[in-house]
């Protein structure tokens, strides 16, 4: 089902555009830098497929496949917010948390192909404890991780122990303007913990610029508040915004997809 439905989508589009391109896919997942198979995703039929090599046979076609927080953070390092710097480390607050790490326009390396996975391996259950929330468990299987608080789902969860009623997080940051009471505690918890997690980040990479999509990107106030908060913890001194709302909030990882043959071709031209 999964093939069936990219391959009526690619050629859809090669009816309406006339033209049989090579294909750049982003998903939501991580793949084994020696053999290229889905080692995690958010869609579990596809977990050990050779992604690539399947759909090129099934399109006849190259196809490259990618990380989306990984095209996100290519899209906004070559022509978006971060266009011109050198470290990128850009991060994804959609339904949950992700992240992409691109140095001089290209991807960095890495052994096991989850490189930039910021809401994972973390423990932010000494701050929900602080804050007199219950820890959840994460979809990775381990309780703590930021990946469950520091996106979309997170912060309605949040709001829904501190409140008492479960509601969008869109919902949540509308009541934040008007200044009620459970959206904006609700929301203090939420910037604390990504903040906290985001400026170990920063020390680790030290990155020019962090630009931020997915959904809570929309809402410039809360990134500008993350900001402060991340540059009022770490070690070095930024004294411009380094937490931005990146240019391709939105469609980051399809722009960045579409960039990988473009590399690919660069780099094999060299």
């Amino acid at each position: 089902a999964f093939v069936a439905a990219v391959s009526g989508l690619i050629d859809e589009a090669d009816r309406e555009f006339g033209e049989r391109p090579n294909i750049g896919i982003s998903f939501a997942g991580g793949l084994d830098p020696q053999t290229g198979a889905v080692i995690s995703a958010n869609i579990p039929a596809i977990k050990g497929w050779l992604l690539a090599v399947e759909l090129s046979a099934i399109l006849n076609r190259d196809v490259l496949v990618a990380n989306d927080a990984d095209c996100f953070a290519l899209a906004e390092a070559r022509t978006g917010v971060a266009k011109n710097a050198r470290t990128v480390f850009a991060i994804i607050l959609g339904t949950g948390v992700g992240g992409g790490i691109v140095v001089d326009g290209h991807f960095i390396g890495g052994r096991s192909g989850i490189r930039g996975e910021w809401g994972h391996g973390n423990d932010v259950t000494g701050g929900l404890i602080r804050n007199g929330l219950a820890p959840v468990a994460c979809g990775c299987g381990n309780t703590g991780c930021l990946d469950a608080w520091g996106g979309a789902r997170g912060l309605e969860n949040i709001h829904a122990q501190i409140s008492g009623n479960r509601t969008t997080s869109f919902e949540i940051t509308d009541a934040w303007r008007t200044g009620d009471d459970h959206a904006t505690r609700s929301l203090e918890i939420y910037c604390d913990l990504v903040s906290r997690e985001l400026a170990l980040m920063v020390n680790v990479l030290d990155p020019d610029c962090v630009p931020v999509g997915g959904g809570i990107a929309s809402e410039e106030s809360l990134i500008a508040k993350i900001d402060t908060m991340v540059r009022q913890r770490v070690l070095g001194r930024y004294d411009a915004p380094l937490v931005v709302p990146g240019r391709y909030s939105r469609d980051g990882g399809l722009r960045g997809a579409a960039m990988l043959h473009v590399i690919a071709n660069a780099q094999g031209s060299q």
